[in-house]
């Protein structure tokens, strides 16, 4: 009996996992016109991330025990595993191709992250097969090889639809809900990204200027960013965030790494960017890096070219606070840019 209630739960986790497939893939089909529209938009950046992880979670899973399952096959000389059967077609092609394809979309996303931009309208449909070919196999197999031997020796179905059609009607249903949860949180945002657009109006407005940044640089040297760019720029992000209701005062009242840490979170809180990460490599070298931040649409339409030696605007803000709290001047390195944000290192200067 026990593993009679292992296999329903195996194909409950297919049912379940599908639905977040579909779910995902919804949502790549909502932005597939231009999928740097997905950039800066969080909320749906954030439930696609979420399905995402679900949903390859749930395939390594059933990846593992569907090997445990192939090994006793293996062990009792199943001849359906060599010829085109039910057990045949789920093990080698819902098997291994289907653990293939969905492989190359997991490691483009995990790490590969610019190229899911780039090529997301074909890493997207290679994951999907995958999953469909695990999926609709499995379905395939239990319902017309598994069920009629279950049936002839009187074993019930406990806790899964009793037939394949409402097994395969259900992944749509769950993936349809999903979906419309993620356009409902998305609408429930609209009214805040509105009373904060300026700071993304600010943001184009900034990354309008990295020509101009650049230029200031080659022709006047750093040391101009730093006597002109970098105290001005805080005066105007102490306007921006006293805009958005947060008090730039209590940060100089902070050590540098508190406040670093503090202006990041209220930029994140706002929509700024969907995180700031910051770490220090020593006492007097930091990095600062912008992981889908709202200039990454703007980012997408400029040239290799443009952005050579250029610095990211978390950069110049990052400089701007730690000049105001320490009083020194800061070096900074070009920034390095991706798909859809920037690293940068800065220095403390005696």
């Amino acid at each position: 009996m026990g593993m009679e209630l292992w296999i329903e739960f195996m194909i409950l986790q297919t049912i379940i996992g599908y639905c977040f497939v579909l779910a995902n893939d919804f949502i790549g089909l909502y932005n597939i016109r231009d999928l740097n529209l997905m950039k800066g938009d969080f909320t749906i950046v954030k439930y696609h991330k979420r399905f995402g992880w679900v949903e390859v979670s749930i395939f390594y899973a059933i990846t593992i025990q569907c090997l445990y399952m192939f090994s006793l096959h293996i062990i009792d000389s199943d001849p359906l595993l060599y010829r085109p059967s039910g057990v045949w077609t789920h093990s080698w092609i819902g098997g291994f191709v289907a653990f293939i394809l969905v492989s190359i979309k997991f490691i483009f996303a995990r790490f590969k992250k610019d190229e899911i931009y780039k090529f997301g309208q074909y890493l997207g449909p290679i994951g999907f097969i995958g999953w469909s070919l695990s999926h609709w196999t499995s379905l395939f197999n239990f319902y017309y090889v598994v069920k009629p031997n279950w049936d002839s020796e009187g074993i019930t179905i406990n806790f899964i639809p009793g037939n394949f059609l409402w097994a395969a009607i259900i992944p749509f249903i769950g993936g349809i809900a999903l979906f419309f949860i993620v356009l409902i949180k998305k609408g429930s945002t609209t009214k805040e990204r509105r009373r904060f657009a300026f700071n993304q109006i600010a943001f184009i407005l900034h990354g309008i200027t990295f020509g101009y940044e650049k230029s200031a640089k080659e022709l006047l040297g750093t040391p101009t960013l730093f006597k002109y760019v970098v105290p001005r720029t805080y005066e105007f992000i102490e306007r921006m965030m006293t805009m958005s209701g947060f008090d730039m005062k209590k940060l100089e009242k902070m050590n540098l790494s508190d406040a670093l840490e503090e202006f990041m979170r209220m930029a994140e809180k706002i929509g700024m960017a969907e995180k700031i990460k910051i770490k220090w490599e020593s006492e007097k070298t930091f990095t600062i890096e912008s992981v889908n931040c709202s200039t990454a649409q703007v980012r997408s339409v400029m040239t290799k070219e443009e952005l050579t030696n250029a610095i990211c605007p978390w950069a110049i803000f990052a400089a701007s606070i730690a000049n105001k709290i320490t009083s020194k001047e800061l070096k900074m390195e070009p920034s390095e840019f991706d798909e859809i944000g920037a690293k940068t290192t800065l220095t403390l200067l005696d």
